[in-house]
């Protein structure tokens, strides 16, 4: 079980970072829509950046076309706040270009790697600060890349705490969205008087974009739609977009974006598109108005990014959570059962202790099997051996374990497991495991039926054992388990005799994926 909450805790953290990454990289694309410069979107990024990281301040740099300096320095809002402090005069005019390739930054571009230095002042490649700079207690530096191309790097300063291997990921995973960002602002400035140049830029961001007019009807949209859709400009039209929306989800659609155009609110609605083969995908679909003066919305712009990855993710977890519980309710029932019968069964304080104890253990054992494996079944030969090993015995001259290869479902594993233990236990004390020269057979095979469903036959048979007068006075746990329990709560035919020679007990079980509890 602990695997398994240690599983469902990476799980949500993995989920929370990506969610968190996928609304840094919409608030980069869609903000970046009213950035005039490239150096606007350069603060924009580096902001997004310290809000995703945690960081103080943060700057961003660009490899000359020699590779061998750094240019084009970009200083973040927040840092420019604390360098104005030291330098009253200073204008971003005198941001320093041409950096020899050294100290920490320097180290990100020579290994094009990232790297977390929690000891700034420490590290082998620290070289100081200028005078006024604020002191280096952390450093975060990640490399920016082109089309797989090295071209720069973002540094990041001072967290709180030092930077984590979280912040290094969620870091490198926006680098992409930066550099795609900046190179469609870079394209827009170059060709600001250009309708081509709108449209080239739009094409270069990684989400369907449009524009439309106040009432909603189509002026501009890049090919993207058209290219997962399969539907062509002039289909989309008029609403005929909305034929390529999941057909569950097309009213509240068509409800919600008229209700944008109609109030002139911003929208954000989750849908399923249609793609050209067939299949569907969730989109974030996003739009936001361009106003001329206070209130008169002229445009709007509009973006869908697809998330249809975090959706599936969000749904695994749900699953996940609700097995969680599901299978936490199953054990503690298990677990009151067997505490009721094990304390019915009577006897001095500490025995009942010493049995409760076996029989929990017997129990965490196979949850443990069942946690480590994606299926959530359990291999019988593996249940019995770790059985058997629980009390002591591994394999031997005398005793003999065959059958084919099982994968027993998990509530089956907890009742052949139980009684498993319940037959060792009782082997140790009085039978083949405790007799020097008996011997101890334990086999299974499939192809067998109980009342139509398929199950699995387990016999476990001892040789050499001393003959015993009677049977035992007294109905203990294991035998009211193995001839009652097993039978009423799961199905299963069982036989259970004490006889010269030893225990020997048949269980054929079916194999089910629910039942009751036992």
């Amino acid at each position: 079980m602990k695997a398994e909450v240690h599983d469902e805790t990476d799980l949500l953290a993995t989920l929370a970072r990506k969610n968190a990454v996928l609304q840094a990289i919409n608030r980069i694309f869609h903000e970046a829509l009213g950035a005039t410069t490239v150096e606007a979107l350069g603060r924009l990024c580096l902001a997004v950046a310290e809000d995703l990281t945690g960081a103080s301040f943060s700057f961003m740099a660009e490899l000359t076309p020699e590779r061998d300096r750094l240019h084009d320095l970009a200083i973040s809002d927040r840092a420019w706040t604390v360098f104005r402090r030291a330098w009253p005069d200073a204008g971003e005019d005198l941001v320093p270009t041409h950096l020899d390739l050294h100290g920490l930054y320097g180290r990100v571009i020579l290994d094009d790697a990232s790297l977390i230095a929690n000891d700034a002042r420490g590290h082998p490649d620290a070289i100081g600060t200028p005078p006024g700079h604020p002191p280096l207690e952390s450093f975060l530096g990640v490399p920016l890349r082109r089309q797989g191309r090295l071209i720069g790097v973002i540094g990041l300063g001072n967290r709180a705490g030092g930077f984590r291997e979280i912040d290094r990921l969620a870091a490198e995973e926006l680098a992409p969205a930066i550099v795609q960002a900046l190179t469609a602002k870079r394209t827009e400035v170059a060709l600001r008087e250009s309708e081509d140049m709108r449209r080239v830029s739009m094409e270069l961001v990684p989400a369907m974009l449009w524009r439309t007019d106040a009432s909603g009807r189509n002026k501009m949209s890049t090919g993207q739609w058209t290219d997962l859709t399969g539907q062509s400009e002039a289909d989309a039209a008029e609403w005929g977009w909305l034929e390529v929306v999941h057909p569950a989800d097309r009213s509240a659609a068509e409800a919600a974006f008229r209700h944008s155009y109609a109030c002139g609110d911003p929208l954000e609605h989750q849908v399923r598109l249609r793609d050209r083969d067939g299949a569907y995908r969730w989109f974030l679909m996003r739009q936001v108005p361009i106003r001329d003066g206070p209130r008169a919305t002229t445009d709007w712009l509009g973006a869908a990014t697809d998330v249809h990855d975090l959706r599936m993710l969000e749904e695994r977890q749900r699953r996940l959570v609700a097995e969680l519980q599901h299978r936490v309710r199953n054990i503690l029932t298990v677990v009151r059962s067997v505490f009721a019968r094990t304390v019915e069964a009577g006897g001095a304080l500490e025995d009942v202790a010493d049995h409760f104890r076996g029989r929990l253990d017997a129990l965490a054992r196979t949850q443990a099997i069942v946690t480590r494996t994606p299926s959530g079944h359990v291999d019988l030969q593996n249940l019995i051996r770790d059985e058997l090993l629980s009390v002591g015995v591994a394999d031997g001259e005398a005793m003999a374990i065959t059958g084919p290869d099982i994968l027993l479902p998990a509530r089956a594993a907890e009742a052949i497991g139980l009684a498993v233990h319940e037959l060792a236990i009782n082997s140790v004390k009085y039978g083949a495991l405790r007799v020097p020269g008996a011997a101890l057979d334990i086999r299974w095979s499939t192809g067998v039926e109980v009342d139509g469903v398929p199950a699995v036959r387990l016999t476990w048979t001892e040789k050499g054992v001393p003959v015993v007068p009677i049977s035992p006075c007294r109905q203990g746990f294991g035998t009211e388990l193995i001839c009652e329990a097993l039978p009423y709560q799961y199905g299963a035919e069982t036989r259970l005799r004490f006889v010269g020679g030893g225990v020997r007990c048949e269980i054929a079980l079916p194999l089910q994926e629910e039942g009751t509890t036992f």
